[in-house]
C-alpha cells in the first residue's frame, strides 16, 4: 500500500514537550491532493496494570479536563524525556501515584493514540507481585485517589463504561488476556498442580 507524499509542511503551534501542531499538503496515491491536513505530536506515556497478592488492581481517579469530569484510569504518566525507557517510566509512575513496586514486569506492547494525526504512544505494562513501599509522590498539579478492584470488577467497569478512557480500557483487556494466557500455561505445565495462580504471583 502506497503512502501519502508530503508536498509542504507549515508549523501552527509549538508547545513542546506537550504539544506540537502543524499542517501538511499531501498527495494521495490516486494523485488527489489534500491541503492543510492537520498533524500533531505529544508525549509518549506508560500505563500499568498492577496485580497485588490479594488479587486486586489499583485504579487512580482524578479530574480530567478533556471530558471535564473525574475519570478512572490505570496508573500512568508521561515519560520524562527521550532518554527514559517506557519500563522505567511505568515503574516510576506506579510508585509515584500508588506507592506500589512490583517484582515482575511484562510489556504488553504500545498503542498509537490517534493514527490519523500522529504517532504518540501509550506503553502498556503488566506488573505482578505488586506491594506497597513508601508513600506516593504526587506532582503539585495532581489530586487523585487510588482505589482497588478485582479483575472481574474491572471487566464489569469497562463493560458498563465506568472506565471509558481508550488507553485504560485497552490496557485492562490486554492485561486480562495476558493473565489468562499465564493461567493456561500453568495448567498445561507438567507440575501444574503445584503452580500458583498467576493473579497471586510473587515471582521474581
Amino acid at each position: 500500500m502506497q503512502s501519502w507524499k508530503i508536498l509542504a509542511s507549515r508549523p501552527l503551534l509549538d508547545r513542546r514537550p506537550w504539544l506540537t501542531v502543524w499542517e501538511e499538503d499531501v498527495r494521495l496515491p490516486d494523485d488527489a491532493i489534500i491541503h492543510g491536513y492537520l498533524r500533531s505530536r505529544a508525549r509518549d506515556y506508560s500505563m500499568v496494570f498492577a496485580l497485588l497478592a490479594d488479587g486486586t488492581v489499583p485504579l487512580v481517579r482524578q479530574y480530567k479536563h478533556g471530558p471535564g469530569r473525574p475519570s478512572y484510569d490505570l496508573p500512568a504518566g508521561y515519560l520524562d524525556g527521550p532518554d527514559e525507557s517506557p519500563l522505567s517510566g511505568a515503574q516510576r509512575e506506579l510508585h509515584e501515584e500508588t506507592a506500589l513496586v512490583a517484582d515482575e514486569w511484562q510489556a504488553l506492547g504500545h498503542l498509537v493514540i490517534d493514527t490519523n494525526r500522529g504517532e504518540d504512544r501509550a506503553h502498556i505494562f503488566l506488573a505482578l507481585g505488586a506491594r506497597h513501599e513508601g508513600a506516593p509522590h504526587l506532582d503539585p498539579t495532581e489530586a487523585l485517589e487510588a482505589t482497588y478492584h478485582t479483575p472481574d470488577a474491572l471487566r464489569a467497569m469497562v463493560r458498563s463504561r465506568v472506565i471509558d478512557s481508550m488507553a485504560s480500557v485497552a490496557g485492562i483487556m490486554l492485561a486480562l488476556a495476558a493473565l489468562s494466557e499465564r493461567q493456561d500455561a500453568a495448567r498445561h505445565h507438567p507440575f501444574a498442580s503445584d503452580a500458583p495462580d498467576p493473579r497471586e504471583s510473587n515471582a521474581k
